[in-house]
């Protein structure tokens, strides 16, 4: 695989480390190479009437976002049930939203805000991984035994687009511009990774995981090369039964591409690979995957609409504490949807956005429902409003769906520090692009906010929904040689009928 990890590790906020990745690998965790995905492909994957020419941006807001914070502030709620900042009118008439998104609100008519979406588990870890996988018998710190959505899409469509070698399936976790060399607030994430994941599927569909750039290009700051460290031998990239070789710090992907020509050619190597190698090789050197990641080809407009990296946010300590001072170290939402935007134009078909931390607690250490919203909001509010105003002047409205959620909402009432705690009862989720129907909201809560009052729009019905929109369902249950775990997952529930109505 081409997956170049450091092999080091960084503190989160929460206390928890993870492994330092230059996400420049073609099924990132999976350790499978690019040329044996490919065997494991169909070439003629993804060409059938059964997959649609639509592609699905997952943007999970980790940490469980408040609905009474975003899309459902209750304005006639008592006090501790409504959104802690107010709210504002929409482009929906009599829809309102909490007054931190005022640039969605103008944009309301592209979207569908679903009031009465519920998930099941009220801890973290497990469910990230209900939530991505459908799977509601998972637990926290156990591994997940059903595959993640977008493996089940990446199973029936193909590992990879044939024709532009682009992996259908792309998690983009977030990078924060941190010159100390530590992790950002915007940081927990690892079980969202272990949500993505193929599980009995097998690591040809294992997400294409990449770190969006800053502003300069880099996805970190990097590290001198140690005296004696010989260069990773070009062959290593494309051998499955090799480790990922282990290069100097979080280098500039598009350096490393260019650095692998040049050691591939000087080595001939080429001339050493199978078909199948060698296409991947190919596609690698100079495919559609090197042009989607380099956002240098986008206009200078189109960045700063996108930038989110000006907005503050915080870092922390070397003992993982959060501080509220000294030097910002930025959002990258605003690059990871661009980054995602372009990989759906060049054949990517399901790519997961992480934006974490949105746990709001008012615990030690842990911002309060104010605080937290602040710094988190005008990111979110400014990056989707850009990428929705994006795709509809580039004509792809109905060919990419954005869906936003996170793992759970929170609690009807605020403790006596302003915070919300876990509340799996009622979930924000939201829908745009797609070519479905929008401007409206789906269900409702109840009075205070806490649970639905119409029927509840289940994990599974969430799943099947997306499915419906990639694929020609119909189709597929009379195809023989449909992927049973595709078949049963695009059917487990309900689809959201409002939006294909």
């Amino acid at each position: 695989m081409f997956d170049l990890v450091t092999g080091s590790r960084s503190p989160l906020c929460d206390g928890s480390s993870r492994r330092d990745f230059l996400r420049a690998g073609l099924f990132g965790l999976g350790g499978l190479s690019l040329g044996n995905s490919m065997r494991a492909s169909d070439p003629t994957a993804g060409t059938g009437p059964l997959v649609r020419d639509k592609s699905v941006i997952f943007l999970f807001l980790a940490g469980g976002p408040s609905q009474y914070e975003t899309f459902d502030p209750k304005p006639d709620a008592p006090e501790e049930s409504t959104s802690i900042k107010g709210h504002i009118p929409t482009a929906i008439p009599g829809v309102r939203f909490a007054s931190y998104l005022p640039k969605l609100a103008k944009l309301a008519d592209r979207l569908t805000v679903v009031r009465s979406f519920q998930t099941k588990h009220a801890e973290h870890n497990g469910a990230h991984k209900q939530l991505l996988t459908a799977d509601l018998t998972v637990q926290d710190g156990r591994p997940i035994v059903e595959p993640g959505l977008g493996a089940v899409y990446a199973r029936a469509a193909g590992a990879m687009h044939p024709k532009t070698g682009m992996p259908r399936h792309a998690l983009i976790p977030p990078t924060t511009r941190n010159k100390a060399g530590r992790a950002g607030f915007n940081g927990s994430f690892e079980s969202v990774v272990e949500g993505v994941q193929p599980a009995h599927l097998g690591t040809a569909f294992a997400p294409f995981e990449v770190l969006a750039p800053l502003s300069d290009g880099s996805t970190s700051e990097g590290k001198k090369k140690k005296k004696g460290e010989e260069e990773p031998n070009p062959l290593d990239l494309f051998e499955s039964r090799l480790t990922s070789p282990q290069l100097d710090g979080r280098l500039d992907l598009l350096k490393q591409l260019d650095g692998l020509d040049r050691r591939m050619d000087a080595a001939g190597t080429m001339g050493r690979l199978d078909s199948f190698t060698r296409q991947a090789a190919e596609l690698l050197r100079s495919g559609g995957v090197r042009k989607a990641l380099d956002l240098s080809l986008e206009s200078q407009a189109t960045l700063k609409a996108y930038d989110t990296e000006h907005f503050p946010n915080w870092n922390c300590d070397d003992n993982s504490k959060f501080i509220r001072s000294g030097p910002s170290v930025g959002f990258s939402l605003g690059r990871q949807l661009l980054l995602a935007r372009r990989l759906c134009e060049a054949g990517a078909g399901f790519v997961t956005v992480v934006n974490a931390n949105w746990d709001f607690h008012a615990r030690k250490g842990i911002p309060n429902m104010p605080e937290g919203m602040g710094v988190f909001a005008p990111p979110l509010d400014h990056a989707v409003s850009a990428f929705l105003e994006d795709i509809k002047a580039r004509g792809l409205e109905d060919k990419i769906l954005l869906v936003i959620t996170g793992e759970f909402g929170r609690t009807p009432g605020l403790d006596k520090n302003l915070g919300r705690h876990h509340w799996p009862k009622i979930c924000p989720l939201v829908f745009a692009g797609g070519g479905l129907k929008h401007g409206q909201v789906v269900g409702n809560s109840d009075r205070r906010g806490g649970e639905p009052a119409t029927q509840a729009i289940t994990i599974a019905d969430l799943h099947t929904t997306i499915l419906h929109t990639l694929f020609d369902v119909g189709r597929m249950r009379l195809d023989a040689g449909a992927p049973a775990v595709s078949l049963d997952r695009a059917t487990k529930g309900t689809p959201i009928r409002e939006l294909f109505s």
